[in-house]
């Protein structure tokens, strides 16, 4: 019995170890992480494999050696080329560099260990080649997407002396939308330390550009996202997303794990030093004591402000001890507006730009509008998947779910075809796809959200304690609303009567006044 049970406990210990190992707290924000296996399934049953897997080129060893993404090799190869060549780096000087540098050293506990990834590096140890190990592949996928990125810039009519080459360039052109697909997939990222290590390779002049080229290539991607007043994509210069604005939300002490996380940053506000929520301050209403903030942002999180109020029922005082976070049931666009809380676009195209403010009479609840792709939809699935691989706890900071919140906000209007339509027909969505299909991707990817989605709740308490404070004035709201149209026509035939009962009465002076005469 006593050797049964030191063979258990060091199995227990051994495991205990090997978990720390590799799901060590103080590395998630830094782990080059797989897919989470509930949402996987749930996409490749439901055709969006894609969203996953990438279809045309591999970066890191997770998707190395398949088979349909080998031809993209040689066109990496070349990369390194056509990059060194722009920034006047020798290829064989920017690989012995690249294998003493630190941040390449680290970058393999970085990833995940699997049988693919093992297998992939047993060939390369087994070959001859040089450019089969693992930092020669860093270095081929870290040039490649610097080259695209800079590539993206030139392709924009930026006034630069970085000429890409023009065969390259147009591959890369031609093929951008299966590029931009791949390149945001969480399985397919280099450790941002790697680039950075790269880009630390040359000139300063050099380095100024490439990041320059990488913050436009950010700012790109992001305002792709954005719904422009005709219903397209958006391109304006609004201060928050001007590519600068990118190196700034940027933490030079705690940089982004790589290019996705990067880019949903951007797209969340990420770094920026404030701890409100920025569409939920109602200070533009006025002093009216029923437009007051709902939200304490005094501890960082926007925890809900608590309301004592005695026009409350019983019922819903008593649920105030144990109350903190409701998640309603789906609630489409119109029942919202029933009840006098209006959908509007919030000022940013930043997803954690959402929020509720209550008014005199009816309230607002803002997200960012939303232009949607095939590429978009598969970039917004994988930050999602990251916030989900990231977030450990309910008080973790409302941003590091604000994507998942806003998937989740989407997916809460949406029961029926006509409810999208609703949506685009306020200007919060637009794409190519049909209201069918967008409804199948929110329906499919809010089954597996997290439910420490911060944000999300946050704006779900506060419908909840609308509906509650207001539980007199939302019933006479509703008929209202919904007999606006009949109270009009009444209006309108009243109206009517009253203007020919005026020139009846008219009428009648006059022949009294000529009778008189």
């Amino acid at each position: 019995m006593e050797s049964v049970a030191i063979t258990i406990n060091e199995k227990v210990v051994g495991a205990k170890d090997k978990f720390e190992a590799e799901f060590n707290f103080r590395k998630m924000d830094t782990t080059m992480y797989k897919f989470p296996a509930g949402l996987k399934g749930m996409l490749e049953q439901s055709g969006y494999h894609s969203y996953v897997v990438p279809r045309f080129v591999a970066i890191g060893p997770y998707h190395k050696g398949v088979d349909e993404l080998n031809n993209m090799a040689e066109v990496k190869a070349a990369a390194v080329y056509y990059l060194c060549e722009l920034v006047e780096l020798e290829p064989k000087a920017a690989l012995e560099k690249m294998e003493a540098s630190e941040a390449v050293k680290e970058a393999r506990g970085r990833y995940v260990v699997d049988v693919a990834m093992e297998a992939a590096e047993g060939a390369a140890a087994g070959s001859k080649d040089q450019g089969s190990s693992f930092v020669a592949m860093m270095l081929c996928d870290a040039c490649f997407l610097l080259l695209y990125m800079v590539a993206y810039t030139s392709s924009r009519g930026k006034k630069e002396n970085y000429h890409v080459n023009p065969s390259m360039r147009r591959f890369l052109f031609c093929n951008r939308d299966s590029i931009n697909n791949d390149i945001m997939l969480l399985e397919n990222q280099l450790p941002w330390p790697v680039i950075q290590a790269l880009m630390d390779l040359v000139r300063e002049e050099h380095k100024t550009y490439l990041m320059t080229a990488v913050g436009e290539f950010i700012a790109g991607m992001g305002n792709e996202f954005k719904v422009s007043a005709v219903g397209g994509v958006a391109s304006d210069d609004h201060p928050k997303n001007k590519p600068a604005s990118v190196w700034e939300w940027d933490d030079q002490n705690d940089p982004p794990p790589h290019l996705l996380a990067l880019v949903r940053r951007y797209k969340t506000q990420g770094r920026r030093k404030q701890a409100a929520l920025p569409a939920t301050t109602t200070a533009a209403l006025g002093d009216d004591e029923r437009r007051r903030p709902l939200l304490d942002t005094s501890n960082g999180y926007g925890r809900l402000k608590r309301e004592k109020t005695t026009a409350a029922p019983p019922q819903a005082q008593e649920e105030e001890q144990d109350h903190r976070f409701t998640v309603m049931p789906t609630v489409p666009p119109m029942e919202l507006e029933e009840i006098g809380i209006k959908l509007k676009g919030s000022q940013t195209a930043a997803f954690s730009d959402m929020g509720f403010v209550r008014g005199r009479f009816c309230s607002e609840l803002s997200l960012a509008p939303l232009s949607l792709s095939d590429a978009r939809a598969s970039c917004l699935v994988n930050m999602a998947a990251f916030e989900v691989s990231t977030a450990s706890r309910f008080g973790d900071d409302p941003d590091r779910t604000a994507v998942c919140s806003y998937l989740a906000l989407l997916d809460m209007f949406m029961v029926r075809e006509e409810d999208v339509h609703t949506l685009r027909s306020k200007g919060l969505l637009c794409g190519p796809q049909t209201d069918k299909e967008i409804l199948t991707f929110f329906k499919t990817v809010g089954k597996h959200l997290p439910d420490t989605v911060s944000r999300f709740a946050i704006v779900m308490e506060n419908i909840h304690d609308y509906r509650r404070s207001r539980y007199i004035w939302i019933p006479m709201y509703k008929w209202v609303y919904n007999h606006y149209g009949s109270i009009v026509h009444v209006a309108s035939i009243v109206k009517v009567v009253s203007f020919f009962a005026a020139l009846l009465g008219l009428y009648q002076a006059i022949l009294s006044l000529n009778k008189h005469d």
